[in-house]
Formats: C-alpha cells, sequence, structure tokens
C-alpha cells in the first residue's frame, strides 16, 4: 500500500485498493499559445482550470510536468505546485528529472507527501533523485529502463531492472511501500505484442514482489482511430492484472464511471461503496440508489 497525502487528507493506493487516477493533462510541453504566455508572465488560471475539470470529473492527482524551452523548470514548478496544494488541496505528482527543480517543488509543497514521476534504473538518475524522496518523504515511480538495455521488451527484463530501483531505493531508507513501479505502456500502434507484457509486468510486481503499479495510458491508442477508445479499453484491461494507478486524459468519455465499476467488479471496491459514493456526488442516479431493482426475466 502507499500512501500520498495534501491538505486536505491522505489516500492510499496499491494492491486491492481502489484504482488511483491521476490528471496527465498538466504537461506543459506544446501546450496552447495562451496557457504558454501566461506561464511567461507567471500567471496559472488555466492550467488551475485545467486541474480543477479533473477534480470536478473523478480524478485525484495532478501531475505536473514543465518542459519547453522558453520556460524555467525550476521557477515554475514549485510555483505551480505550491498553488494547486494551496487552492485545491489536491494530491500531486511532479513531473521531473530535474533535481533543483524537484527539490524546490516539494520544499514549496512541504509537509505534503508528494508523488514524485520518475526515476530509472540509470545509476545518475538514481543518485540524484532518490536522496530527495527521503529528504521529503515522497513516494516515487520507477520506471525499469536500464542504462545498456533501454525499455526491455519482457516481463522479466523489467522485473530485473525494476529490482535495481528497489534495492538502491531501500539502500537509503526509502521503504518499499514508498515505491511504486510503471509497467510500462507503449503504442500498441508500433508494438502488437506490448500489452500482454503489460499485463504480465503488472502480475510480477505484484506477485513477485507486492509493489504498488503504475502505467501511462495516454500512450495506448497513440497511432490509431479514435485513440481515447483504445486508452479506456487498455486501462480496463489491466486493472484486473494489478494496474493500481494511471495517468490518464479526465476528458476520455467514460473513463471514470468504467473504472469505478470496474473497481466494484474485481473486489477493489467492496460492496461497491466508493462507486455508490460518486454517483450520489454527480447525481447520476439519485433516488434510483433505494429503488428494487427488477427481477430478471427466464
Amino acid at each position: 500500500m502507499t500512501v500520498l497525502t495534501s491538505r486536505n487528507g491522505l489516500i492510499e493506493f496499491g494492491p486491492g485498493f481502489p484504482t488511483l487516477l491521476i490528471n496527465d493533462q498538466l504537461r506543459v510541453m506544446d501546450q496552447d499559445p495562451e496557457v504558454l504566455q501566461e506561464l511567461r508572465y507567471g500567471k496559472f488560471d488555466q492550467l488551475m482550470d485545467i486541474a480543477r475539470a479533473g477534480i470536478e470529473k473523478g480524478f485525484q492527482v495532478v501531475d505536473i510536468l514543465i518542459n519547453h524551452p522558453d520556460l524555467d523548470e525550476t521557477v515554475l514548478l514549485p510555483k505551480i505546485a505550491r498553488r494547486i496544494n494551496e487552492e485545491l488541496g489536491c494530491f500531486i505528482s511532479l513531473d521531473t528529472r530535474n533535481p533543483e527543480a524537484l527539490d524546490a517543488a516539494l520544499a514549496a509543497i512541504r509537509p505534503t507527501k508528494a508523488l514524485i514521476n520518475s526515476v530509472t534504473a540509470e545509476a545518475p538518475l538514481l543518485e540524484n533523485l532518490l536522496p530527495l524522496a527521503r529528504k521529503y518523504g515522497a513516494a516515487l515511480v520507477g520506471l525499469p529502463i536500464g542504462t545498456n538495455c533501454g525499455i526491455p521488451d519482457t516481463a522479466n527484463g523489467r522485473l530485473e531492472q525494476t529490482r535495481i530501483i528497489l534495492d538502491a531505493a531501500q539502500a537509503i531508507g526509502i521503504s518499499k511501500e514508498d515505491v511504486v513501479i510503471d509497467a510500462i505502456c507503449l503504442a500498441s500502434s508500433a508494438a502488437p505484442d506490448t500489452f500482454k507484457t503489460t499485463l504480465d509486468t503488472l502480475s510480477g510486481l505484484h506477485r513477485e514482489l507486492g509493489l504498488s503499479t503504475i502505467l501511462g495510458i495516454g500512450n495506448a491508442g497513440f497511432g490509431m482511430p479514435a485513440p481515447t477508445w483504445i486508452d479506456l479499453a487498455y486501462i480496463l484491461g489491466a486493472i484486473p492484472s494489478g494496474l493500481d494507478s494511471a495517468l490518464a486524459n479526465p476528458a476520455t468519455e467514460g473513463m471514470v464511471q468504467s473504472v469505478l465499476a470496474l473497481d466494484f467488479l474485481v473486489g477493489n471496491d467492496p460492496v461497491g461503496k466508493r462507486y455508490i459514493k460518486y454517483y450520489r456526488a454527480h447525481n447520476k442516479i439519485g433516488s434510483r440508489l433505494s429503488q428494487t431493482p427488477s427481477q430478471p426475466k427466464n
């Protein structure tokens, strides 16, 4: 079980817990020119609207990434993280491998326990980022990619790289519960067998290592017509195999409702408490909750 905290409380995820949904739309790379113009002047209104829209949809975490040649990540990342923490109080993922920017952002939202996204099995990243996770008590995403092997094309290869990350983390005092492993979602259009490899990796991460898992679902449908349908199918296929958290687009039609329903069906949401709470909050079923369902016809 992995725990994140925010100004509003804490959330648990991992094996046996409901799926954690992370808003992946605060990734400033090729954003709308108006958003970039705002950021150049230190204004964050449109980014806040994107974060707020994700919360309203039912996403619990916002992933913040600043990767643009015209922007100073070291200055902007802590300012954006602080404002989201203070105004929205949601859980935060800091998507950076820049130690200076990460240090400043974690300090800006202290004592919030954030998620660091992500560190690979490459020695320089482990040496630079793991001490920051320990310093601030953050959880971290491990991406099982090695210096010489690139992205392993087998589940066993990904588990091998995972062990390197886990051993390095535990060696400096980071608990196993604070290590979340990305099983790696690649574009199925380019690698037809990748979905099965990812499912096998998810299963192995739970069964062999007992670790919490994550995927960036937005890659799944890349290069295909109507890619969000494939993204949705991908996450629904991955949850029964051990997916605990996912970066996804809150605008994907039916994403939250489908994930809530599947969590109920596979036992991650016992007796459907979370499912019912969501629909009550969103006025989807209202008084129908108390009605006795009709009996199926023979």
